[in-house]
Parts: structure tokens; sequence; C-alpha cells
């Protein structure tokens, strides 16, 4: 692997320790398994996300192309932003 590839990796795998470790403190305050699964893959998915718009560590801004289009899916949006709404209420969220 490149250097940027092994960067890339190691970032996922702060991000996931990181939501792990910060959830775990938390478990208490979550009435269900699924509520705790819930938090803990919006928070995971949110960072990624945060990663691939060029917030997270070193690594530059990420674009995201469609091999058969060649279509920059992220081109004009902060993947981040659109995230939170999407995974809050998905059925909503299909207009561009």
């Amino acid at each position: 692997m490149t250097n940027q590839q092994v960067d890339f990796f190691k970032e996922l795998a702060y991000i996931q320790e990181y939501c792990i470790n910060v959830r775990v403190g938390k478990e208490k305050s979550f009435s269900n398994i699924e509520e705790l699964l819930k938090d803990v893959t919006f928070e995971v998915i949110y960072r990624i996300m945060e990663l691939l718009d060029g917030y997270g560590g070193e690594l530059p801004r990420c674009n995201i192309v469609n091999s058969a289009t060649c279509e920059v899916i992220n081109e004009g949006i902060e993947l981040h932003d659109k995230c939170v709404d999407f995974l809050d209420n998905p059925l909503n969220s299909t207009k561009a």
C-alpha cells in the first residue's frame, strides 16, 4: 500500500476506536441495543464523511467517482452535512 493509503486506513481505525470509546461510557443512556447501534453507526458514518470532505487528520479532500459514469458524486456538496439530514430521515431525503 502507498503511504496515503496507510494514512487513510489509520484514520478509519482511529474513527472506529474513538466512536466505540465515546459510546461505551454512555451505554446506559440508551434504552435498547438498537438505539445504541444506530447512534454508533451514525457517528462512524458522519466521521468518515468528514474524512472524505478533508476534515479528518492530514488527508486532503477525496472525490468519490462513479466508475461507470465518471460522475463525481460529492461534487459541490459537503458529505458530512448531507449525511446528517439523510440518516435522520432517509425517506424524505431523496431530493437532489
